[in-house]
């Protein structure tokens, strides 16, 4: 077997070597040609912001409400009001995020804008790119960024849909000592200590993040428990040095629980929202353990000039394990259901069909990503036009190591999807002999970004991104190895003019690029390898206005992304070549044809005396064109045409610090299954959520707030999303009422 590639930050210059040398050297003259000041400020980090930047945008310390880029920030106040403990907690806060396939004791997968984001290139942390196949802590998390829409210029390859940015909690300027305790439903517990401060003379600051949850969700058997220890410190070397750390390591324990699907043609409806298809005494919990951490050299040049050095690293480790249903034989008909579960009269109980159970394995699956970038920004003026011009270079490497797998190629039985059947364990066990697909990608990026301000109210900004991509992969067992290389890049145009009254009017139009990677599956004949990149476009316009006591924006988008196709490869004797274990469904994937989603997004927020007021909407048309006459205008799976996202608090004057709120949520229908032949639509929902918050203040320095909260306060019974997993429907339920009350109690 050829040997991979060694697992280091391996810098290889890139094909736009030169032209990244030109530009930041002509970006160093501008900034030596910035008149410097006798007594430079000293770099500050700043607690709260007035006006909130969005770190995920790229345009540094420009408030978010100023660029014309669809931003959301979540900061630590509203992850705290809704109890967040994972990413999918966030669909409740943005109507343009939706779930995407968010199975309980599993890592997370998100949709903006009707689109699912890629685990390995969407997500960021600290501005890095990391990946997202594991369990990522929120405890430690000052804010969570999300950018919808078209990335190009801020990311290589991604997803149309957006990025979102974790941001780690850092040193705080004065004493901070929280103790938070939380528990729920079924005896469920956390467990939280976070401390902050500075020394004596500021010159050092640190934080620490500790915590520990003992989970006992309301579905059947999906008992678990997770840690984590965080650190973030600073040393200001000098007022215009600062360098910073941070380190976290978490861990997680938990079964997963596979979907429900629809009982031949029928859409069954929630008999439980409690039923765990992964209920066998032989299977495993998931297992998942991460150490990430970046360092960080912020240098002030002079009064107009800084450059930033950052690394980041995360070593991931899971044990991915499941008895997961898939399909369906029916005895009594002798049908296969290969995308579904068999129908109802399979069983003789009305709504209870049967699945076939497989059992799957994979352990010590390791990931590594490693990002290194240098960043020059500053403020010059061109021909007497003002310019904030940021440039710099983006090096990042992906290595992946699996071992080999059990993956049955055979049932090892049948159960009811009641979740009531014990299946004997595998007998003799499954062997550990499928293999799995290891991968090495390296990505050097040059950026070069900029916003003039032509008069006081009219501002353009642009960016450019190049891309050069190096991507092997290889199975573990020497086979199906692919190598590809591509260069392209991303540009990116915006126009932004105030029209007074704190209101302002915005247009832009991008690129995006993506990549994917073929299911590693015996049934596809590329299975494992990487589809080379394509294109997205995105144009953008909207209106914005800011204020103290309203903000508000409404904007119209328009995507296209070009679509994954597959094809079932009809000759016999090639697909016996191609495919030896499954020859009779032997597929093929690829690009063909594209996505077009356009869409109205709304979202507000304000305060009318005691009462704090916030929502957002989100009207999409999605479609599919292809050169397949078949595919051509249908709808997508598991994309809402409409979402409305709404929360009140008001407080209650009569009793200091007490407030009381609620939440709603909706989602319209969505597709289940979208074909030539067949429709069948997932009905729309509504869930209310209800909070009481009291707020003590003991002293200037010691206060404890109570929180009591439910979701799903009528506890109403619905499917809430519909994601297709390698080729299967599954049906997911919205999670039963739900009980928490938390005590955050500062000292």
């Amino acid at each position: 077997m050829r040997q991979l590639m060694p697992h280091h930050l391996n810098l290889r210059p890139a094909t736009a070597t030169g032209l990244a040398v030109s530009l930041l050297l002509a970006n160093l003259a501008w900034a030596q040609q910035a008149p410097a000041e006798k007594s430079l400020p000293a770099v500050q980090v700043s607690e709260r912001n007035a006006a909130p930047v969005a770190d995920v945008t790229g345009f540094g310390d420009v408030p978010a409400r100023e660029v014309p880029i669809s931003t959301t920030v979540i900061d630590r106040a509203e992850l705290d009001r809704v109890g967040a403990r994972r990413l999918a907690d966030l669909t409740q806060l943005d109507a343009s995020v939706t779930d995407g396939y968010n199975a309980p004791g599993y890592w997370d997968t998100l949709n903006i804008r009707g689109y699912t984001l890629n685990q390995n290139y969407n997500y960021r942390r600290e501005g890095l790119p990391i990946s997202a196949e594991t369990v990522i802590p929120l405890d430690n998390k000052e804010r969570i960024e999300i950018l919808k829409g078209t990335s190009g210029l801020q990311s290589g390859t991604s997803s149309p849909g957006g990025l979102v940015n974790y941001v780690v909690k850092r040193p705080t300027e004065t004493p901070l000592r929280e103790v938070t305790l939380s528990t729920g439903e079924r005896g469920s517990r956390l467990l939280a200590l976070d401390l902050g401060g500075r020394s004596e003379n500021k010159v050092l600051g640190y934080r620490l993040n500790i915590a520990h949850e003992d989970m006992r969700p309301l579905i059947n058997n999906t008992n678990g428990r997770r840690d984590l220890l965080a650190f973030a410190g600073d040393a200001r070397l000098s007022r215009d040095t600062v360098l910073s750390a941070e380190l976290e390591w978490s861990q997680q324990t938990q079964a997963s629980v596979p979907g429900q699907s629809l009982l031949g043609s029928q859409l069954p409806s929630v008999r439980d929202p409690n039923i765990n298809l992964n209920n066998q005494p032989w299977s495993k919990p998931n297992e998942f353990r991460g150490l990430t951490g970046t360092v960080k050299l912020d240098q002030a040049i002079n009064n107009q000039w800084s450059w930033q050095a950052v690394y980041g690293s995360q070593r991931l480790k899971s044990n991915d394990r499941l008895a997961y249903p898939f399909g369906c034989y029916d005895a009594g008909s002798g049908a296969y259901y290969a995308d579904r579960y068999c129908p109802s009269s399979s069983t003789g109980k009305a709504g209870v069909g049967l699945a076939d159970i497989y059992q799957f394995e994979s352990n010590n699956e390791r990931r590594q990503q490693q990002a290194l970038q240098w960043r020059l920004q500053g403020n010059t003026v061109l021909a007497g036009v003002p310019h904030q011009v940021s440039t710099g270079l983006l090096r990042s490497v992906l290595n992946n190591r699996f071992d080999y797998q059990a993956d049955g190629s055979a049932a090892v039985g049948q159960a009811t999807t009641d979740g009531l059947t014990v299946i004997p364990a595998p007998n003799p066990p499954l062997a550990f002999n499928s293999p799995n697909t290891n991968r090495d990608e390296y990505n050097t990026e040059l950026f070069v970004q900029d916003m003039a301000r032509w008069t006081p109210r009219l501002s353009s900004w642009a960016g450019l991104r190049h891309t050069a991509l190096d991507r092997h992969s290889v199975q573990n067992s020497g086979g199906r190895e692919t190598r590809y290389r591509q260069s392209f890049t991303s540009p990116w145009l915006g126009l932004s003019y105030d029209l007074g009254q704190q209101l302002s009017v915005y247009g832009s139009w991008g690129r995006g690029v993506e990549s994917s990677v073929v299911p590693n599956r015996a049934n596809y004949a590329n299975a494992g390898t990487g589809i080379p990149a394509a294109q997205s476009t995105q144009k953008e316009v909207g209106l914005k206005h800011a204020s103290t006591d309203l903000n508000w924006q409404l904007s119209y988008f328009d995507i296209r992304r070009p679509a994954l196709y597959e094809s079932q490869i009809s000759d016999a004797a090639l697909a016996a070549q191609l495919c030896p274990s499954s020859s009779s469904d032997c597929r093929t994937q690829s690009y063909n044809g594209d996505a077009h989603h356009r869409g109205l997004e709304a979202s507000a927020s304000t305060r009318l005396g005691d009462w704090r007021l916030n929502g957002s909407a989100l009207l999409l048309r999605a479609v599919r064109h292809s050169a397949d006459a078949t595919l051509n205008g249908l709808a997508p799976t598991n994309v809402p045409k409409q979402v409305l996202r709404a929360h009140a608090e008001y407080r209650i004057a009569q009793v200091p610090g007490l407030s009381v709120g609620g939440g709603l949520t909706h989602e319209g229908s969505r597709k289940v299954v979208s074909t030539s032949t067949e429709q069948v639509d997932l009905p729309a929902w509504t869930r209310f959520d209800a909070q009481v918050r009291l707020a003590q203040k003991h002293s200037d320095r010691s206060s404890t707030v109570w929180l009591f909260s439910v979701d799903n306060l009528f506890n109403r019974s619905y499917w809430r999303e519909s994601p297709t997993s390698f080729g299967h429907v599954y049906l997911y339920p919205g999670a039963a009422r739900t009980l928490r009350l938390t005590m955050k109690t500062s000292f």
